[in-house]
């Protein structure tokens, strides 16, 4: 395959946060800006084609905001959907999904980034379900009714009885389990509960970069067998211990992390979660328009045509499908 055709290779993104970035600027998702990360001229250009799309609360918003402001946030979504006059889509299956990768149209896959709008009784669980959601996170980095983040306020405590039931949850109503931002302990009982694969959507290797954030390989393993996979985050301090800066970051460290993925459990578990608008990146990646260098390092690096197809789209594509049907 030629450079021009991998750069055609629509990438789904595993995690961003665009809506946060929206709320915040007031700029709109439809026009190309210099603020941020991404918006949907800068993401064709990068040619992805799906990005799961995060509603994140900032702490000073909760408890008492929690609902309300996650419902701004899908209303956000949802207005941005409608005025795009169809050249975007709310993802709700897997069909849909294939359909705009194929017909060049972007999917936006609603994920709530902790669970602090859900309620004991999983009324909001319902309700978000019928308003598109397909993806959760049980907890930001900060402790919810269900689990506890990595954090300060992390005190190795695993799933609560009502954590353990909202994984049960989301495995009857399809809905993607996500924990990148859980702590160890709650790790170990998602995989425990969970009867259907898991991800980490933005988080990397703790073996090449000791951050608590980064999995271990005993984790990646145990993901790994799970059938999940783990979407690489393009933070700096991610990738490389103590990095501040997109300057201090080659994209080469990012492949690095890739490259011990693959040869620790395998190609088919790896995939992309930028945590674009959620963090600061490498100079070489500085936005979404940028993301075909990753394709170009991958296929530097020697990975084929079909192993940067799974690392960019296939890969998600399998455990989507899986969890959602």
């Amino acid at each position: 395959m030629s450079a021009e055709e991998l750069r055609r290779i629509p990438i789904i993104d595993g995690h961003t946060d665009y809506l946060l970035s929206l709320t915040h600027t007031g700029r709109s998702f439809l026009e190309e800006s210099t603020i941020g990360h991404v918006d949907l001229p800068r993401a064709r250009k990068g040619n992805i084609g799906a990005m799961i799309s995060a509603v994140f609360l900032p702490s000073e918003l909760l408890p008492t905001h929690a609902l309300i402001e996650t419902l701004r946030a899908v209303d956000l979504l949802k207005r941005t959907v409608v005025a795009s006059d169809g050249q975007m889509e709310l993802i709700r299956d897997y069909d849909q999904l294939v359909s705009c990768l194929d017909r060049g149209v972007f999917g936006a896959i609603m994920h709530f980034e902790g669970a602090e709008a859900i309620d004991p009784e999983f009324v909001v669980l319902r309700l978000a379900y019928e308003l598109g959601l397909r993806s959760l996170g049980l907890v930001w980095s900060r402790p919810t009714i269900f689990a506890e983040g990595v954090g300060p306020e992390n005190h190795g405590h695993g799933l609560t009885g009502l954590g353990r039931e909202l994984v049960a949850q989301c495995n009857n109503m399809g809905i993607l389990i996500d924990v990148s931002h859980l702590n160890e302990p709650g790790f170990w009982d998602v995989i425990a509960e969970s009867t259907k694969p898991i991800v980490a959507s933005h988080s990397n290797a703790r073996a090449v970069c000791d951050h608590e954030r980064n999995l271990t390989d005993r984790q990646i393993k145990e993901l790994a067998k799970n059938g999940g996979l783990m979407g690489i985050n393009y933070a700096v301090g991610f990738l490389v211990e103590g990095a501040r800066s997109g300057s201090e970051v080659p994209l080469s460290v990012l492949v690095d992390h890739i490259d011990h993925i693959v040869n620790l459990v395998g190609i088919e578990h790896v995939a992309l979660g930028s945590d674009y608008d959620g963090a600061g990146v490498p100079d070489a990646l500085k936005d979404a328009a940028h993301d075909w260098a990753i394709v170009a390092e991958l296929a530097r690096r020697g990975y084929d045509d079909d192993a940067i197809a799974k690392i960019c789209r296939d890969n998600w594509l399998r455990v989507l499908k899986e969890v959602w049907a």
